[in-house]
């Protein structure tokens, strides 16, 4: 019959399957794959930026464990006084409505 594969065991797990390849499915594949010291450092990078960010670090304070010494108010930025119209009259000569 064209288009269905023979029934065999998965090489990692031993589960019979009808699918091409020696896998039953991706996360046997990903299990048998051995990483290289490129793919480990890009792992690791890609975890540092993600601690880095406020997901993460809200994260990490509701399980309780800290990865970096960052914090929320790291991320905090300042906002400025609001200003009146009292602030502005001495420079503008419309301080009453009545001049406009």
């Amino acid at each position: 019959m064209p288009g269905v594969y023979k029934e065999k065991n998965c090489k990692l797990c031993g589960k019979l399957h009808r699918k091409r390849g020696v896998y039953c499915g991706q996360s046997c594949a990903s299990k048998d794959k051995v990483p290289t010291e490129n793919m480990r450092e890009a792992m690791r990078r890609v975890s540092k930026e993600y601690a880095k960010t406020p997901e993460a670090i809200a994260k990490q304070k509701m399980i309780n464990t800290s990865l970096n010494s960052l914090t929320a108010d790291d991320f905090a930025i300042n906002i400025p006084d609001q200003n009146t119209l009292d602030d502005y009259t001495e420079y503008n000569e419309y301080n009453k409505a009545e001049k406009w």
